[in-house]
């Protein structure tokens, strides 16, 4: 009986050992099929890891760059080399010193920025200061300042008219329908 059972104890330990190999074996043709595959994930996954943090390493020197020139400036408004710096790196920085310093007195100079590859919210809020019309912000300000006026003289129905003329979509219309909630002055 005990070289039975030491029999069955030997083939079980040479079963599980040819599992073993078989799994194995198996792995190893998995691997050998698809190895190219695995390769090609490995060198994308390398190569987009590096091209995300070259991106991140050159918009951080963008940044850096265009704080610099834009640090520069504020100490010497005339210096030209931090101009032209600020321009290449961050055209909606430079478009936003150039207008203060264009605000006051030269409306032709705030037209040609708005040509500029800038930020268009601040395309249309340029437009705004220039009383351009065709601004979509500008025009829907405008109504929303003169419904706004008469919620302050207590003209709720004149108000609520004006307000009607701004379209839904408008970038005002949360401004809008908060204003609109307003009944008056409570005596």
């Amino acid at each position: 009986m005990a070289i039975q059972d030491d029999l069955k104890v030997i083939k079980q330990e040479i079963s599980t050992e040819e599992h073993f190999l078989e799994n194995i074996i198996k792995g190893e043709r998995f691997f050998k099929r698809y190895k190219k595959f695995f390769i090609s994930l490995v060198i994308i996954a390398v190569i987009v890891l590096v091209a995300f943090y070259t991106n991140k390493f050159i918009n951080q020197n963008r940044i850096e760059a265009a704080n610099k020139a834009y640090s520069e400036l504020i100490l010497d408004p005339n210096n030209q080399n931090a101009l032209n710096t600020l321009k290449d790196k961050e055209p909606s920085l430079y478009a936003l010193f150039k207008f203060k310093a264009y605000r006051d007195n030269n409306q032709s100079e705030i037209k040609k920025l708005l040509n500029e590859p800038i930020d268009p919210m601040l395309k249309e809020i340029f437009s705004m200061q220039i009383g351009d019309s065709n601004s979509e912000i500008g025009s829907d300000y405008a109504i929303l300042m003169n419904a706004f006026n008469y919620l302050k003289q207590n003209k709720i129905k004149e108000a609520n008219a004006e307000f009607a003329k701004i379209p839904l979509n408008s970038p005002l219309a949360n401004l809008v329908k908060s204003l609109q909630h307003y009944q008056g002055y409570k005596k």
